[in-house]
């Protein structure tokens, strides 16, 4: 009968590449037939010609039984094909398996070593936890093999079946020591391997075999084997700290004689990590100059990250990122060049480079630091720049010109490399997030999400670190957080509105400046718009809000200020922040009320008069947008919609300006006493900066025991048996009902003065109709 040779198959695949699943059908069934076959000649060529189709991606696991069939065949060339086929398609729940214990068994005591050898390679391969078990002593056995690669392969083979089976490590322990004294270096080298995959695991159960670890780093002259030696040493120095003095020599020896750059970052990462560059002990390097191990391992760094190899710049930034956490000192001296890797095309080049360099942060590089990375942040697709007239520049120096979108990229890039402690951005427009590209280039590594969140953390970092230790200019550090907002293009709004709400309260002397940048923020539409889809502008706007409304005084008061706090946005906003705004707004009202009452005369009762009713209107619209309804009733709905901080502050906020409007009802010459008393609720004391550790420093008054309960004991009341309730007639049940809907509506009437009472809606009223401000509980 005429068949196909493995040689035919590929032959006829790429003659019929049209209809190619055809002939795969064919030739399957066609496969089939041969492989029940009693001629193992023709049974191993099917075998073969599946091997192939199984690396095209055919299924061929219904010939597993077939394979092991191949496999037990006396001719090696046959039982090849059979060994391959289990290695591709043989799984843990291959259930034929059991069927070949016996079989690979034969092999591993065969007295040809390429069945031997044929036999390791394909157990390593389908090895189970079973199968691991049955043949762990036998492939044990191979180790004693006369021919050298027959002991590397039972190494490599013992490996896999120790991960399977973990009980035969101590077996394999004295063996492992045993072949570490091979008389070929093959061999050497695979137990080194061996040995070093183990000791990920646990290190500490090689340690007593460092002494010959030891010997073999010093002899060898395989590259290769010295990298697995060090990578070991590197896991074992930490448990034993005696290793580092005795491995100060060889490895300093290493660093300064090798070429290969692959034993060199070894060399330097295993001194950087077991800290061998610790040891008090100088070296010598390349020109016979005694220096210090730590700065040998720094100067021979800056062969990788200097490189032109992509791998090598991002494991030389790596071990620099290790060498600074032990020795910062010796990295500062590597700024210049790791400054120039923050400009890699490489993106993960970029983020080793900006985790070095954010460490390397003192007041002298603070400056040029920020402003190489903000000015990634500006010159990229993410963001582009649009004119906002209504925008004031936050930079320190004024900068004069209109807008030009032909000049904008060249004004952009000035602003971006400015040497002045100066904001980046606002001095000549709003930045805004763009949803198309604004290069046709396409995005760069600057673009990516993650790198611009790691970049706005790295400066955030740098200025704030030890207490704002780096930063010699507070209102350059506020004015790039600002920046920031408008130029991140990731969610960080939680991060810049904790730090400039912290240094404006930590900083007195930047509080004025901060509270001016605040309200530009809350004056920018653009940015206002953006904050009723929540995020990130949501966020750092209710910290404008904050600052702005505690430290408004700072300021010359501003009517505008108010409509400012209570922007449209207000009800897209969650309870918390509408809180926030909603107080910060009573706060800038009751100032600026102060203010224009040391200058009172008509035009200023005019003035009030006119902000109080446009402050009562826009509570009213703010109200009515909240419930979809008029101003009728727009208090009961408030409440029971919004959250009791905010229903509370509201309610507040009108009773104060339905104040003003009685005590400036009619004209006078002098200013109401109740304009210049209001804002003393706010600022009669001072909240200062507490310390966390404050409170543990409080000593305990004596008599006070806090363990103690402070009432009588709970009734228990879960056994407690009620009786029933007595019957009720039908005459005093109607009775009931009148009486208790006449004394419900006199119940909701009572409870309006509570501060507690959600109003259910059902007695609707106007502004004008709530209770006096004097009869609000405090």
């Amino acid at each position: 009968m005429f068949e196909k040779s493995l040689t035919d198959l590929i032959q006829g695949l790429r003659a019929n590449k049209r209809n190619e699943a055809d002939y795969i059908q064919k030739s399957l069934e066609e496969i089939q037939s041969e492989i029940q076959q009693s001629d193992m000649h023709c049974k191993s060529t099917a075998i073969d010609k599946l091997n192939y189709l199984h690396m095209l991606g055919y299924d061929t696991n219904w010939a597993n039984f077939n394979a092991v069939e191949v496999m037990a065949s006396p001719r090696f060339g046959e039982k090849r094909k059979g060994y391959l086929a289990a290695a591709q398609s043989f799984h843990q729940e291959t259930d034929v398996l059991m069927l070949a214990t016996n079989l690979i068994r034969k092999d591993l005591a065969s007295a040809n070593a390429m069945e031997v050898s044929v036999a390791l390679d394909g157990l390593a391969q389908v090895a189970t936890p079973e199968l691991a078990t049955d043949l762990f002593d036998d492939a044990m056995a191979v180790l004693g093999h006369s021919r050298p690669f027959i002991r590397k392969k039972a190494l490599v083979c013992l490996y896999r079946l120790v991960l399977k089976h973990p009980e035969g490590l101590h077996a394999l322990a004295p063996l492992l020591r045993e072949r570490l004294d091979d008389p070929d270096p093959s061999v050497v080298s695979s137990a080194v391997s061996v040995i070093c995959e183990l000791a990920r695991t646990n290190p500490r159960n090689y340690l007593p075999l460092a002494p010959k670890l030891y010997q073999l780093m010093n002899s060898s002259t395989n590259n290769w084997m010295l990298i697995k030696i060090v990578k070991l040493f590197a896991s074992l120095t930490p448990i034993e700290p005696r290793l580092a003095k005795k491995l100060h020599g060889p490895l300093s020896q290493l660093i300064c004689s090798t070429s290969a750059m692959s034993l060199l970052y070894e060399c330097i990462h295993t001194a950087v990590v077991g800290d061998i560059i610790g040891v008090p002990l100088p070296v010598t390097d390349s020109v016979g100059r005694e220096i210090d191990f730590a700065e040998l391992c720094a100067r021979k760094l800056v062969l990788f990250y200097e490189s032109a190899d992509h791998n090598l710049r991002y494991v030389g930034l790596v071990t620099l990122a290790q060498l600074q956490a032990r020795r910062p000192e010796l990295v500062v001296n590597q700024y210049e060049t790791v400054l120039k890797c923050l400009d890699d095309a490489d993106l993960s080049i970029r983020m080793r480079a900006l985790s070095v360099i954010s460490g390397m942060a003192t007041r002298r590089t603070l400056d040029r630091t920020v402003k190489k990375l903000m000015s990634q942040l500006i010159l990229s697709n993410t963001i582009k720049l649009q004119p906002s007239s209504s925008l004031p520049s936050t930079s320190n120096t004024e900068y004069s010109g209109k807008y030009n979108s032909e000049t904008a990229d060249s004004d952009l890039f000035a602003l971006a490399t400015s040497a002045t402690g100066a904001s980046l951005i606002s001095a000549r427009g709003s930045i805004v997030q763009s949803r198309q590209l604004a290069v046709a280039g396409g995005p760069g590594p600057a673009d990516s999400p993650e790198y611009r969140l790691l970049v706005v953390e790295a400066i955030v970092d740098m200025c704030a670190r030890q207490s704002y230790a780096n930063l010699s200019n507070f209102e350059w550090y506020v004015a790039v957080l600002v920046d920031l907002v408008y130029t991140a293009g990731v969610d960080v709004g939680q991060l810049l509105g904790e730090r400039l709400l912290d240094v404006t309260v930590r900083v007195r002397q930047v509080r004025e400046f901060s509270v001016r940048l605040m309200r530009q923020l809350l004056s920018d539409c653009q940015l206002v718009s953006r904050a009723s889809a929540g995020g990130s502008a949501a966020k750092v706007l209710c910290t404008a809000a904050y600052i702005m409304g505690e430290y408004c005084p700072l300021l010359p008061a501003s009517s505008e200020d108010v409509a400012m706090l209570l922007p449209s946005c207000l009800s897209s906003l969650d309870g918390e922040q509408q809180a926030t705004f909603v107080q910060a707004a009573i706060k800038a009202y009751t100032n600026w009320l102060r203010d224009v009452a040391g200058y009172w005369n008509t035009e200023v009762w005019e003035l009030v008069r006119a902000v109080t009713a446009s402050t009562m209107a826009q509570l009213s619209d703010l109200l009515a947008t909240r419930t979809g309804g008029d101003d009728d009733g727009a208090a009961s709905e408030f409440a029971t919609e919004l959250p009791l901080q905010v229903s509370s502050r509201l309610r507040h906020f009108v009773e104060i300006t339905k104040a003003v409007s009685v005590a400036t009802s009619n004209p006078s010459d002098n200013a109401p006493q109740l304009c210049l008393e209001l804002h003393e609720l706010f600022t009669a004391y001072e909240l200062n900066p507490v310390s966390i550790a404050a409170q543990s420093k409080v000593p305990l008054p004596e008599g006070l025991d806090l363990d103690s309960p402070i009432g009588g004991p709970i009734p228990d009341t879960e056994h407690i048996v009620f009786p029933p309730p007595p019957p009720v007639s039908v005459h005093s049940e109607s009775r009931r009902r009148g009486s208790q809907s006449s004394g419900g509506r006199r119940q909701r009437k009572g409870h309006k003065n509570e501060a507690f009472y959600l109003d259910d809606g059902r007695d609707s009223h106007r502004l004008a109709d709530l209770p006096d401000v004097d009869d609000i509980p405090v």
